[in-house]
């Protein structure tokens, strides 16, 4: 049973003025303190995570319960963010059967914390007061809500790379060295399906999602939004990413995969040479595709002209803590502590599931800095973690990034599979997104 001690202990909240933390700007700030908890802590709290980062959470659920024994954390698998992100809206909107803790995907966390803000505890008092130095600086913004609360923790990066199929390369003789522009790609993707004409160069989807232009926007230091919220996806930077997407299909080198098992086919079946994918990719290929040890290795994407940025970033997720009341909160947040802020959690959920830390610190420990047996014992780390001191600052995201982002994924669809003029579709776009929202377009 809960210590009375806890019982009597309550939520105490003081507002204070801070600097918010998106443009600073004066907001409110809650400082929070939650009773306190030991071993004999007895409470359950519900934890939801998708896939892979579900089963990462099982594991430090373990080493958790060393600490307190007494704390049952009951982890909740969904198939895939969409599975979860169509319960997390109803169950937000009614309050009704909402978790303690819930994953978010990091494009996603302001859309959720900004339209039911008093579903979110604020960590910002909670947290280490160096936070924002120890985290992937990539990944800072999007913690915060427009208040400057702390509504996320990071959890893994998404530091873009190309995974490739060593064996593939080595027998139609492609040097991957060799390959440091879109256009030395392109030439490598020819040269391999001329010598196996049964394998693409690549795959990703046609409809659903705008990944691979995301991707290629990130790299070419653009997105959705600028860092002043106008509105960008007609600008010279996104009309070039789109273009060079549309020249992949149109040389004939991608598979379109219309879904995520799809895409997991073509990884195994050799469908595909390569993949632009986050770090969190290789997690996904070591628990879905075991058989591939070996086989796969990872090189930095290609510049789009000799010398240029060689890394983008792409997905990667946060833990917001969800609960309401303090005991749980309190568990809430230590649990999310546990997982995310502490390296031998954060190397656990890499070792075993490939989740690429967003904790720096886990960086420079020397279980980090192995080689990869799964990529042929490369240096697969060292790869990631260069990737990820060279992402451009494109990523803003917003309140409305949804509203955004379902504009952006019409106009990809209509691109790539109506070949519809690519500035002229933007163009458009770019306007509908100015209706929905109120921002500016700018070139």
């Amino acid at each position: 049973m809960i210590r009375k001690l806890f019982v009597c202990i309550c939520l105490v909240s003081v507002t204070i003025m801070m600097m918010a933390c998106s443009g600073n700007k004066p907001a409110e700030q809650t400082v929070v303190e939650l009773p306190t908890i030991d071993a004999n802590t007895e409470t359950e709290i519900t934890v939801w995570g998708w896939n892979v980062a579900a089963k990462a959470l099982i594991e430090t659920a373990k080493t958790f319960n060393e600490k307190y024994p007494k704390i049952k954390i009951n982890v909740q698998e969904f198939g895939g963010p969409p599975q979860l992100y169509e319960k997390a809206g109803v169950v937000l909107s009614s309050g009704q059967g909402i978790p303690d803790v819930m994953q978010i995907e990091s494009d996603f966390i302001q859309t959720y914390v900004e339209t039911y803000p008093q579903r979110f505890l604020d960590m910002k008092t909670l947290a280490p007061a160096d936070l924002d130095s120890k985290v992937d600086p990539s990944k800072v913004p999007t913690s915060y809500d427009s208040e400057g609360r702390l509504t996320s923790i990071p959890w893994d990066s998404g530091p873009v790379v190309v995974y490739y199929r060593e064996d593939l390369f080595r027998q139609a003789g492609i040097d991957p060295a060799a390959i440091k522009t879109y256009d030395d790609l392109i030439q490598a993707g020819k040269d391999l399906q001329a010598k196996m004409p049964n394998v693409k160069l690549t795959c990703f989807g046609f409809t659903q999602d705008d990944g691979i232009w995301r991707t290629l926007m990130v790299q070419n230091n653009v997105y959705y939004l600028d860092t002043n919220g106008n509105i960008t996806l007609s600008s010279s930077k996104a009309v070039e990413s789109m273009q060079l997407v549309k020249r992949l299909i149109d040389e004939g080198l991608v598979l379109n995969t219309t879904s995520w098992d799809a895409g997991i086919r073509a990884h195994k079946n050799g469908e595909i040479a390569i993949s632009f994918n986050g770090g969190w990719w290789g997690g996904t290929m070591k628990d879905q595709m075991p058989e591939m040890k070996g086989k796969w290795r990872a090189m930095e994407m290609p510049a789009y002209t000799e010398g240029g940025v060689r890394a983008s970033s792409l997905g990667g997720s946060t833990l917001t803590v969800t609960a309401t009341d303090p005991i749980k909160q309190a568990v809430a947040w230590a649990f999310v502590e546990h997982s995310l802020l502490n390296v031998d959690s954060q190397l656990l959920m890499y070792e075993k599931f490939g989740l690429f830390p967003s904790y720096l610190p886990a960086y420079e420990d020397e279980r980090f800095k192995q080689p990869d047996p799964y990529f042929g014992n490369q240096n697969y780390n060292e790869i990631l973690g260069n990737v990820t001191k060279n992402i451009p600052p494109a990523i803003y995201n917003s309140d409305d990034y949804s509203d955004l982002r379902n504009v952006a994924v019409s106009a990809y669809e209509e691109i790539v599979n109506n070949n519809s003029d690519i500035q002229a579709t933007l163009d458009a776009a770019a306007e509908q997104a100015n209706s929905i929202t109120g921002r500016k377009i700018v070139k």
